[in-house]
């Protein structure tokens, strides 16, 4: 099954491919080879590391992109690729935790990770990590069943920081809700409740995709516009940034995301480091000058 149709069924919007060379904006490449993944492989997780680096995750691997030198992960020895697969990613009490198809690694930037499996799902199978999160304080684990590390509902897909650090969570079945408070809103189309895979807060608001458009949040009222990204980022400066119909869109001043004069071919994932806007795609990832972009 392709991954087009897989998404449609899914109720998630994907990349449309694309043709083209990279726009002159991009300051690196880093196709497949060089992260030591096979040419088909999609970069789909993108995290910013205390160093400045990025953790780059895929579904077939993860490799780290510090200093400006490229390393392997260090998985324990004999992982097979189901467990390679990763899911999510967080940086918490100077250790990096990672979600995969199977199991739950840490790594204390030194040495080789431990892993354990899933745990059980109490019904006779396995319980799915879906998304990690990361405050000063604590870590979030939304798995399948349950919400680990604050109170909220099973299955959070996505979570963001907001208002005086409140932290948002969306879910499978189309609900968004404040962690250790209430649900917020649920989102739905055709009568069915959606995904809401992407959330960011930028520019005093919070940005939901999900139900097949953007949607903002300024605390008080709700405003729409259609069209769905399939990324939301929120970079260290304050600029909202989405990928929409295999292009960039920005916005710098809280009005609704523009886009830019560029084609990506197949973007999936946004992620930044100092100077650098990172986006992970089909065959690699890329990062561009966000102050060289028109």
């Amino acid at each position: 099954m392709s991954r087009r149709l897989l998404g449609r069924l899914l109720g998630r919007p994907t990349p449309p491919p694309s043709s083209g060379d990279d726009p002159p904006a991009v300051q690196d490449r880093l196709d497949s080879a060089a992260l030591g993944l096979p040419d088909h492989a999609t970069v789909r997780c993108l995290l910013p590391l205390p160093d400045g680096g990025l953790a780059l995750g895929s579904d077939y691997g993860l490799t780290l992109w510090r200093e400006g030198q490229l390393t392997p992960f260090p998985f324990p020895q004999g992982a097979r690729r189901e467990s390679r697969r990763v899911e999510a990613m967080a940086v918490f009490d100077g250790t990096l935790h990672v979600g995969t198809q199977t199991s739950f690694y840490t790594w204390p930037f030194h040495g080789e990770a431990a892993g354990r499996g899933r745990p059980r799902d109490g019904a006779g199978g396995y319980d799915d990590l879906r998304a990690l999160f990361a405050t000063p304080d604590r870590l979030l684990q939304g798995w399948r069943t349950h919400l680990e590390g604050g109170e909220g509902p099973p299955e959070c897909l996505c979570f963001a920081a907001g208002w005086g650090g409140a932290v948002f969570a969306g879910t499978l079945d189309g609900a968004l809700w404040q962690v250790d408070g209430a649900e917020v809103r649920r989102f739905e189309r055709d009568g069915r409740g959606r995904p809401v895979r992407h959330l960011a807060f930028a520019h005093g608001a919070l940005w939901v995709a999900a139900a097949g458009g953007l949607h903002r949040w300024d605390g008080a009222a709700w405003q729409t516009r259609g069209g769905e990204p399939y990324a939301l980022h929120a970079d260290p400066g304050g600029t909202l940034w989405a990928l929409e119909a295999g292009r960039l869109w920005r916005s710098t001043d809280g009005g609704w995301p523009r886009p830019l004069p560029l084609r990506f071919a197949r973007p999936w994932a946004l992620g930044s480091t100092p100077g650098r806007l990172w986006i992970g795609r089909k065959g690699g990832a890329l990062a561009v000058a966000p102050n060289a972009l028109p």
